[in-house]
Protein backbone atom coordinates (compact mmCIF):
# COMPACT_ATOMS: atom_id res chain seq x y z
CA UNK A 1 0.00 0.00 0.00
CA UNK A 2 2.47 2.42 0.68
CA UNK A 3 4.56 1.58 -1.95
CA UNK A 4 2.25 2.25 -4.16
CA UNK A 5 1.51 5.82 -2.61
CA UNK A 6 5.01 6.90 -3.35
CA UNK A 7 5.00 5.52 -6.74
CA UNK A 8 1.95 7.32 -7.61
CA UNK A 9 3.50 10.41 -5.64
CA UNK A 10 6.66 10.00 -8.38
CA UNK A 11 4.26 9.65 -10.91
CA UNK A 12 2.12 12.72 -10.29
CA UNK A 13 5.58 14.68 -10.18
CA UNK A 14 6.92 13.60 -13.32
CA UNK A 15 3.68 14.01 -15.16
CA UNK A 16 3.56 17.95 -13.20
CA UNK A 17 7.31 18.26 -13.98
CA UNK A 18 6.21 17.35 -18.15
CA UNK A 19 3.55 20.30 -17.98
CA UNK A 20 5.78 22.68 -16.28
CA UNK A 21 8.06 22.22 -19.28
CA UNK A 22 5.30 22.27 -21.79
CA UNK A 23 3.89 25.76 -20.57
CA UNK A 24 8.00 26.81 -20.42
CA UNK A 25 8.48 25.35 -24.12
CA UNK A 26 5.37 27.25 -25.02
CA UNK A 27 6.41 30.74 -23.36
CA UNK A 28 9.33 30.34 -25.08
CA UNK A 29 8.16 30.14 -28.67
CA UNK A 30 6.11 33.08 -28.13
CA UNK A 31 8.34 35.16 -26.48
CA UNK A 32 11.46 34.67 -28.68
CA UNK A 33 12.66 37.86 -28.63
CA UNK A 34 12.79 38.60 -24.67
CA UNK A 35 15.60 37.63 -22.68
CA UNK A 36 15.94 34.41 -20.61
CA UNK A 37 15.54 36.01 -17.78
CA UNK A 38 12.42 37.57 -18.14
CA UNK A 39 10.70 34.56 -19.12
CA UNK A 40 7.99 33.49 -16.29
CA UNK A 41 7.69 29.94 -16.63
CA UNK A 42 10.71 27.99 -14.82
CA UNK A 43 11.52 24.71 -15.59
CA UNK A 44 12.16 22.17 -11.80
CA UNK A 45 15.71 21.44 -11.45
CA UNK A 46 16.59 17.27 -10.42
CA UNK A 47 17.55 18.52 -7.41
CA UNK A 48 14.24 20.31 -6.19
CA UNK A 49 12.55 17.59 -7.32
CA UNK A 50 14.56 14.86 -5.24
CA UNK A 51 14.20 16.83 -2.46
CA UNK A 52 10.16 17.29 -2.74
CA UNK A 53 10.11 13.22 -2.65
CA UNK A 54 12.52 13.11 0.32
CA UNK A 55 10.26 15.28 1.99
CA UNK A 56 6.73 13.58 1.23
CA UNK A 57 8.65 9.76 1.75
CA UNK A 58 10.10 11.47 5.36
CA UNK A 59 6.51 12.49 6.14
CA UNK A 60 4.67 9.22 5.05
CA UNK A 61 7.31 7.46 7.54
CA UNK A 62 6.14 9.73 9.66
CA UNK A 63 2.58 9.13 9.25
CA UNK A 64 3.24 5.26 9.79
CA UNK A 65 5.04 5.52 13.13
CA UNK A 66 2.33 8.26 14.05
CA UNK A 67 -0.48 5.25 13.29
CA UNK A 68 1.32 2.60 14.96
CA UNK A 69 1.18 4.88 18.12
CA UNK A 70 -2.53 5.44 17.93
CA UNK A 71 -3.36 1.80 17.19
CA UNK A 72 -1.19 -0.13 19.19
CA UNK A 73 -1.34 2.00 22.14
CA UNK A 74 -4.03 1.28 25.01
CA UNK A 75 -7.63 2.92 24.89
CA UNK A 76 -6.98 6.40 26.64
CA UNK A 77 -3.30 5.46 26.98
CA UNK A 78 -0.34 6.90 25.15
CA UNK A 79 2.34 5.06 23.43
CA UNK A 80 5.44 6.75 22.75
CA UNK A 81 7.90 5.48 19.79
CA UNK A 82 11.05 6.59 18.48
CA UNK A 83 10.67 7.79 14.67
CA UNK A 84 14.58 6.94 14.22
CA UNK A 85 14.51 3.93 16.33
CA UNK A 86 11.71 2.08 14.69
CA UNK A 87 13.52 2.68 11.36
CA UNK A 88 16.47 1.07 12.17
CA UNK A 89 14.23 -1.86 13.49
CA UNK A 90 12.79 -2.43 10.00
CA UNK A 91 16.20 -1.77 8.52
CA UNK A 92 14.95 1.07 6.96
CA UNK A 93 17.48 4.27 5.71
CA UNK A 94 14.91 6.87 4.04
CA UNK A 95 18.40 8.68 2.60
CA UNK A 96 20.06 5.97 1.14
CA UNK A 97 17.12 4.13 -0.92
CA UNK A 98 16.43 7.50 -2.42
CA UNK A 99 19.94 8.01 -3.35
CA UNK A 100 20.39 4.71 -5.35
CA UNK A 101 17.05 5.52 -6.90
CA UNK A 102 15.24 2.91 -4.80
CA UNK A 103 11.80 3.31 -3.74
CA UNK A 104 11.69 3.30 0.02
CA UNK A 105 10.23 0.08 1.48
CA UNK A 106 7.41 1.67 3.97
CA UNK A 107 5.12 -1.32 3.44
CA UNK A 108 8.02 -3.05 5.65
CA UNK A 109 8.00 -0.29 8.29
CA UNK A 110 4.66 -1.00 9.08
CA UNK A 111 5.07 -4.61 9.12
CA UNK A 112 7.56 -4.06 11.77
CA UNK A 113 5.23 -2.11 13.75
CA UNK A 114 2.49 -4.51 13.72
CA UNK A 115 5.05 -7.30 14.71
CA UNK A 116 6.42 -5.41 17.36
CA UNK A 117 3.49 -3.48 18.85
CA UNK A 118 0.27 -5.44 17.88
CA UNK A 119 -1.29 -8.60 19.92
CA UNK A 120 -1.09 -6.75 22.65
CA UNK A 121 3.04 -5.35 22.83
CA UNK A 122 2.31 -1.77 22.28
CA UNK A 123 -0.19 -1.88 25.44
CA UNK A 124 2.51 -3.73 27.47
CA UNK A 125 5.21 -0.93 26.34
CA UNK A 126 2.63 1.80 27.38
CA UNK A 127 2.47 0.72 30.20
CA UNK A 128 5.77 -0.02 31.23
CA UNK A 129 6.84 3.69 29.75
CA UNK A 130 3.58 4.75 31.94
CA UNK A 131 5.02 2.94 35.15
CA UNK A 132 8.44 4.54 34.68
CA UNK A 133 7.15 8.08 34.71
CA UNK A 134 5.66 8.01 37.56
CA UNK A 135 7.93 6.76 39.46
CA UNK A 136 10.30 9.42 38.49
CA UNK A 137 7.76 11.68 39.17
CA UNK A 138 6.78 11.21 42.17
CA UNK A 139 9.97 10.06 43.00
CA UNK A 140 9.26 6.28 44.18
CA UNK A 141 11.92 3.74 45.51
CA UNK A 142 11.06 0.72 46.69
CA UNK A 143 12.31 1.73 50.82
CA UNK A 144 10.65 5.08 50.73
CA UNK A 145 7.39 5.72 52.77
CA UNK A 146 4.48 6.67 51.19
CA UNK A 147 2.26 9.52 53.18
CA UNK A 148 -0.80 7.85 54.49
CA UNK A 149 -3.93 9.64 55.92
CA UNK A 150 -7.53 8.27 56.87
CA UNK A 151 -8.83 9.37 53.61
CA UNK A 152 -6.29 9.34 51.52
CA UNK A 153 -3.13 8.17 50.27
CA UNK A 154 -0.64 11.37 48.99
CA UNK A 155 1.92 11.72 46.31
CA UNK A 156 3.57 14.78 45.63
CA UNK A 157 5.31 16.24 42.07
CA UNK A 158 7.36 19.03 42.31
CA UNK A 159 6.19 21.58 39.62
CA UNK A 160 7.40 25.18 39.13
CA UNK A 161 4.80 27.51 38.62
CA UNK A 162 4.95 31.03 37.04
CA UNK A 163 2.67 33.75 37.82
CA UNK A 164 -0.49 34.40 35.40
CA UNK A 165 -2.70 37.98 35.84
CA UNK A 166 -3.99 36.69 39.28
CA UNK A 167 -3.73 32.70 38.70
CA UNK A 168 -0.41 30.63 38.11
CA UNK A 169 0.58 28.60 35.00
CA UNK A 170 3.21 25.62 35.04
CA UNK A 171 6.34 27.12 34.47
CA UNK A 172 7.92 26.51 31.15
CA UNK A 173 10.85 23.74 32.36
CA UNK A 174 8.04 22.17 34.10
CA UNK A 175 5.55 21.74 31.34
CA UNK A 176 6.69 18.75 29.59
CA UNK A 177 7.34 16.59 32.82
CA UNK A 178 3.90 17.69 34.08
CA UNK A 179 2.52 16.37 30.70
CA UNK A 180 4.13 13.17 30.49
CA UNK A 181 3.14 12.83 34.28
CA UNK A 182 -0.89 13.53 33.93
CA UNK A 183 -0.58 11.59 30.66
CA UNK A 184 1.22 8.20 32.38
CA UNK A 185 -1.53 8.39 35.30
CA UNK A 186 -4.43 8.67 32.31
CA UNK A 187 -2.80 5.31 31.10
CA UNK A 188 -2.54 3.72 34.16
CA UNK A 189 -6.26 4.89 34.82
CA UNK A 190 -7.48 3.18 31.60
CA UNK A 191 -5.59 0.41 32.79
CA UNK A 192 -7.70 0.16 35.72
CA UNK A 193 -10.79 0.89 34.32
CA UNK A 194 -10.88 4.26 35.47
CA UNK A 195 -12.43 5.81 31.94
CA UNK A 196 -13.91 8.72 33.40
CA UNK A 197 -10.46 9.71 35.07
CA UNK A 198 -8.51 8.93 32.04
CA UNK A 199 -10.31 11.50 30.14
CA UNK A 200 -10.08 14.23 32.89
CA UNK A 201 -6.65 13.71 32.73
CA UNK A 202 -5.98 13.75 29.39
CA UNK A 203 -8.16 16.80 29.03
CA UNK A 204 -5.87 19.13 31.63
CA UNK A 205 -3.78 21.43 28.49
CA UNK A 206 -1.13 21.52 30.75
CA UNK A 207 0.45 24.51 29.19
CA UNK A 208 -2.86 26.73 29.06
CA UNK A 209 -3.76 25.78 32.62
CA UNK A 210 -4.64 27.98 35.34
CA UNK A 211 -4.92 27.82 38.76
CA UNK A 212 -4.76 29.12 42.08
CA UNK A 213 -2.60 28.90 45.25
CA UNK A 214 -4.27 25.89 47.25
CA UNK A 215 -6.90 25.38 44.66
CA UNK A 216 -7.92 22.06 44.88
CA UNK A 217 -9.23 19.73 41.79
CA UNK A 218 -11.57 16.88 42.06
CA UNK A 219 -11.08 13.94 39.74
CA UNK A 220 -12.66 10.76 40.14
CA UNK A 221 -10.61 9.18 43.05
CA UNK A 222 -7.99 11.90 42.85
CA UNK A 223 -7.60 15.14 44.39
CA UNK A 224 -4.93 17.52 42.95
CA UNK A 225 -4.02 20.37 45.11
CA UNK A 226 -1.61 22.90 43.52
CA UNK A 227 1.31 24.69 45.46
CA UNK A 228 3.86 27.11 44.21
CA UNK A 229 6.83 25.10 43.34
CA UNK A 230 4.69 21.45 43.62
CA UNK A 231 1.45 19.46 43.12
CA UNK A 232 -0.06 17.27 45.58
CA UNK A 233 -2.11 14.27 44.59
CA UNK A 234 -4.64 12.91 46.77
CA UNK A 235 -5.73 9.24 45.85
CA UNK A 236 -8.51 7.49 47.27
CA UNK A 237 -7.02 3.94 49.10
CA UNK A 238 -8.54 1.82 46.67
CA UNK A 239 -6.90 3.46 43.52
CA UNK A 240 -3.74 3.57 45.28
CA UNK A 241 -3.62 0.08 45.97
CA UNK A 242 -4.58 -0.05 42.39
CA UNK A 243 -1.46 1.95 41.37
CA UNK A 244 0.68 0.39 43.36
CA UNK A 245 0.28 -3.25 41.74
CA UNK A 246 0.22 -1.12 38.47
CA UNK A 247 3.74 0.10 39.22
CA UNK A 248 4.48 -3.31 41.19
CA UNK A 249 4.43 -5.05 37.62
CA UNK A 250 5.24 -2.54 35.14
CA UNK A 251 7.64 -0.46 37.06
CA UNK A 252 9.37 -3.00 39.33
CA UNK A 253 12.59 -3.23 37.26
CA UNK A 254 13.01 0.52 36.97
CA UNK A 255 12.32 0.96 40.42
CA UNK A 256 15.32 -1.97 41.02
CA UNK A 257 17.45 0.38 39.13
CA UNK A 258 16.75 3.46 41.06
CA UNK A 259 17.70 1.59 45.03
Amino acid sequence: MYKEIIERFIQAQNEAEAAYAAAASFEREQLRDHAAHTYAVSIRSQDRTASELEGFCISLAGGIVNRARREFAPPGGRLVLDDSAEHKRAGLDLHQDLRKGKTPDLDALWCSLQATYGAGGGARLAYQQAAQHLVRSFGLARRKEVERTASAVILRKTTHSEASGGSRRVGYHSQQPTAECLAALATFAGKAGENELARRLNSIGVHTFEYSYRQKLSLPGLDLVFFKDLWEFKFSHELAEQLMLFIGEYGASFMAERD
